[in-house]
């Protein structure tokens, strides 16, 4: 009751003000890694700060095709900064369709500024998240900025700019709805948040592991050769490309493989946690092994929530193997 009171007295004018006048510089850097694809960066001195010990979330991102697709619209802090960079470049009623690769607040925080112009797409799986944004924790708010409402609809099975078209591709992990596009002429594969960075393993209680690694799987078969990641990597050659996803892919094998081995002597979640995570350091120790970020969130980003997701699988591999016929 007290925290509430607190939230709607103190921190949501403040969470009204970070939107309106960011209490932190803003820039946008405005990028054409490849010929057709611009990608507009904002960056804030926070989030780069926190991204520089969790990794991945450094700039707020948007991809333009063809001048127009849109792929993710980024932080909601970022708004002013992203509608007057589209305004400078002359393409702010040229956009005709907007793509958000998952529902997360960072990747569809802009929408409404496009929402009644161009056609909105998520996965189905999205679309009521975008449409009533549910409750973020506080830090969420702060970093990213409040989430905004918006009316998005099913997104088909390919996205066409007029010069290009692109396959969608389901592929669930960081979050159940996420998508990639991909364009097999050019390989060019735009990855939402399935790469981030190769070794994150603090996620929301969302995650599901298995789920990621059979997503990586299905894309490296594809053998992009472009990758354009929605917090600012990009790269564009093939041999790069499948060097990271694969490290990705790798380094979540591996974390499973240590879940299955911390199974036959752990008792608890919280042993398994510590047996896959046994590094010796000061954050790990005052976190209870479960990573820096769940100390700085209130563990509503960690390393538990990836772990729980190979364990569920585990569980329902064994259920499926005892429910066969003898």
């Amino acid at each position: 009751m007290i925290g509430a009171w607190v939230r709607r007295l103190a921190w949501r004018p403040l969470e009204a003000a970070f939107r309106r006048t960011p209490l932190v510089p803003l820039r946008a850097q405005v990028t054409e890694p490849v010929p057709g694809v611009l990608c507009i960066r904002i960056d804030n001195l926070v989030t780069k700060a926190v991204s520089r010990l969790g990794g991945g979330y450094d700039y707020s991102v948007s991809y333009v095709i063809d001048r127009a697709l849109i792929v993710d619209t980024g932080f909601p802090w970022a708004r002013q900064c992203l509608d007057q960079t589209l305004k400078r470049l002359g393409m702010g009623a040229a956009i005709t369709a907007v793509v958000n690769t998952h529902h997360h607040e960072d990747h569809v925080g802009n929408n409404d500024l496009f929402a009644a112009t161009t056609a909105l797409y998520a996965h189905p799986l999205a679309l009521a998240e975008i449409r009533y944004p549910s409750e973020r924790a506080w830090y969420r708010n702060f970093m990213f900025g409040p989430p905004t409402s918006s009316r998005a609809r099913p997104i088909p099975e390919t996205v066409s700019t007029g010069e290009r078209i692109f396959t969608v591709l389901h592929t669930p992990g960081h979050s159940p709805d996420h998508v990639c596009l991909y364009e097999p002429s050019e390989g060019w594969l735009f990855s939402g948040d399935l790469y981030i960075a190769a070794d994150i393993d603090s996620q929301l209680r969302e995650v599901d592991g298995p789920a990621w690694i059979r997503s990586l799987e299905q894309v490296i078969a594809l053998r992009p050769r472009c990758l354009f990641d929605a917090h600012g990597l990009t790269l564009t050659d093939a041999e790069s490309v499948e060097e990271i996803l694969t490290r990705k892919r790798d380094f979540l094998l591996g974390l499973q493989g240590r879940v299955r081995e911390a199974e036959a002597t752990a008792r608890s979640l919280a042993e398994v946690v510590a047996f896959v995570f046994d590094q010796k350091s000061a954050v790990n120790h005052l976190s209870f092994h479960d990573g820096w970020l769940a100390l700085l969130t209130g563990s509503d980003m960690s390393r538990t929530h990836l772990v729980r997701s190979f364990l569920a699988q585990e569980t329902d591999e064994t259920q499926h193997h005892h429910g066969q016929p003898q």
